[in-house]
């Protein structure tokens, strides 16, 4: 495959899920041989077999990264053991954050009481642990912001797969966060014209790039699987939206993940 050497970065993918079995290997041999720089892996404690999953992934290439949390979906089955099981593996994994933690009111698939209260746990446990939060939030990013200042959260935090409104976005980026844009930013739809403008208008310094594969495939792939590769074309269109050259958008992207997840980043509040 011709080399790109545009360093794209994809913050967030969940290579441990069923579209990738007998294929995760060669996924993560296409990303890297692309000339693509960093992948972060999502592990889920829900999932039977992801964390085992998820270890093996993180052996194919020494810019494979991984972070794992409590879904507010499964919120409900949310119990002693669960949080036992992510302790152990953030400790023998070495993942660089904590996510994807957070609310999501749009499915409700648990109960919001039972989401605030987990969603609460989970920002103890990624100070606890010193990581970085990144967070899930559909129709809750007043909430979550509202959650995040009340227990004076101080870590770096990424709103990740961000669907919210401007309003909000300008909210997350005023506090010092950051906010990952996936696939839908390619969508040919009228009603995605907002997600463009606020892509346009997140500093260099405070976005990310992603494809939430296998989930969010962009324009031309769109109804097919995803895979970390395509986060190319998410990146194409931030830079076409801003103006400038993606390496220079790739370059930034980098940056921040450095900067970071790291051991020892944002050990003071960002604003």
């Amino acid at each position: 495959m011709t080399q790109i050497n545009s360093n794209y970065m994809d913050f967030h993918c969940h290579l441990d899920m069923k579209a990738f079995d007998g294929n995760r290997e060669a996924t993560v041999k296409e990303f890297f041989d692309s000339g693509f720089s960093k992948l972060v892996t999502v592990a889920d404690p829900y999932e039977p077999g992801s964390f085992e999953k998820t270890r093996e992934i993180l052996s194919y290439d020494e810019n494979v990264f991984c972070m794992a949390a409590a879904h507010p979906h499964n919120a409900d089955r949310y119990t002693p053991e669960i949080e036992k099981s992510l302790f152990q593996f953030i400790s023998d994994s070495g993942a660089v954050g904590f996510g994807e933690a957070g609310l999501d009111f749009f499915y409700n698939l648990s109960t919001p009481e039972n989401q605030v209260r987990v969603f609460r746990r989970q920002i103890a446990i990624a100070r606890e642990l010193r990581l970085p939060l990144v967070i899930h939030s559909r129709e809750a990013e007043p909430v979550v912001l509202q959650t995040l200042e009340e227990t004076k959260f101080d870590r770096p935090v990424v709103f990740h797969c961000y669907t919210g409104n401007m309003t909000d976005a300008e909210e997350i980026l005023k506090r010092g966060y950051f906010i990952s844009i996936s696939g839908i930013v390619t969508f040919k739809q009228k009603k995605t014209d907002y997600l463009r403008e606020i892509a346009k208008m997140i500093p260099l310094d405070r976005l990310f790039t992603e494809t939430d594969s296998p989930y969010l495939s962009p324009e031309p792939f769109r109804g097919k699987d995803n895979t970390p590769v395509r986060v190319k074309y998410t990146a194409d269109k931030i830079a076409e939206l801003k103006g400038i050259p993606v390496s220079e958008l790739n370059g930034a992207v980098n940056r921040n993940f450095v900067k970071t997840f790291t051991p020892g980043a944002g050990t003071v509040p960002l604003t």
